[in-house]
């Protein structure tokens, strides 16, 4: 018997809540970082990329059932195991959506415009572009800058600036680390669902020097990133032991474990270095 808690358990996971906490967190670092003072604008925000970035993943959930259903990492999901019904996740992703975007439309048009956009960046690499080019990820990846860009605008009533462009550019450059080091250590997985990720159709060398590129570079943006906020060699020390787990993995992607390592860090990492850099931005630090 499925009871009702069961049942919103599964629409809870089908949002994706660690990504969708870890873009909120983005966005809410973004935010108090230029914080106006308007705990109303605040709150609308939070609400807004909430909902709306629920919303996507849902309705991503919903656009790659049919390979989720293939592969064994997600064959446990609520569709693939007919959990939710098929319909009911496209609507119930659509009416998040539509929610969040309407609530960003009340904070200005620059928050609205953000919104659509990473919508459209997201859903455009689970629609199409995640089965029709093995550098998806690389034109997807601006999509999970949008929530942060939304922050700045709502607490500003400016298109971007220069700071936050730069961090924009962390996610940006942490997002093909993110997906490519969890296709090479699941390349098979892909590989049967037809997925053509770069580790599923580039030989292992090649992949290996992508993502050591890609992981450099978000690495010396962190830097960049920081700078902008103090030349402290204390901070920049930090900084630095932050990125050495990073750049330890980095000489050990022969061996696939460190992918899987590599990925499994990136997110905590993504996290602890906006949490840092909202306590220098703040003077908590």
């Amino acid at each position: 018997m499925v009871t009702t808690s069961s049942k919103l358990l599964n629409y809870f996971l089908l949002t994706k809540p660690k990504l969708t906490a870890l873009l909120l967190l983005t966005a809410l670092v973004e935010a108090l970082s230029v914080y106006n003072g308007s705990a109303g604008v605040l709150l609308a925000l939070t609400l807004s990329v909430l909902l709306s970035c629920s919303g996507v993943n849902a309705i991503t959930a919903y656009l790659d059932r049919d390979i989720d259903a293939v592969m064994s990492r997600t064959k446990h999901r609520p569709l693939p195991k007919k959990a939710v019904k098929e319909k009911n996740a496209l609507i119930f992703g659509t009416l998040l959506l539509f929610a969040g975007l309407a609530l960003a439309s009340l904070i200005n048009t620059y928050v609205l415009f953000w919104g659509i956009v990473g919508a459209a960046f997201v859903l455009s690499y689970n629609y199409k572009l995640k089965r029709l080019t093995p550098y998806n990820i690389l034109i997807a990846s601006p999509g999970g800058a949008a929530p942060l860009l939304g922050a700045y605008s709502a607490m500003s009533n400016e298109l971007i600036s220069l700071q936050s462009f730069l961090l924009a550019m962390l996610i940006v450059f942490w997002t093909p680390v993110h997906i490519w080091s969890l296709a090479a250590f699941y390349r098979d997985d892909y590989k049967k669902a037809g997925v053509p990720m770069l580790p599923v159709v580039k030989d292992r060398k090649k992949v290996v020097n992508a993502i050591a590129v890609f992981t450099s570079l978000y690495v010396l943006t962190t830097f960049a990133v920081f700078s902008t906020l103090s030349d402290d060699a204390f901070s920049l020390a930090i900084v630095a032991l932050l990125n050495y787990p990073l750049i330890k993995l980095l000489l050990k992607l022969s061996d696939i474990r460190a992918h899987y390592k590599l990925f499994k860090l990136s997110n905590p990492h993504l996290g602890v270095v906006f949490i840092l850099y909202l306590f220098l931005s703040i003077g908590w630090w």
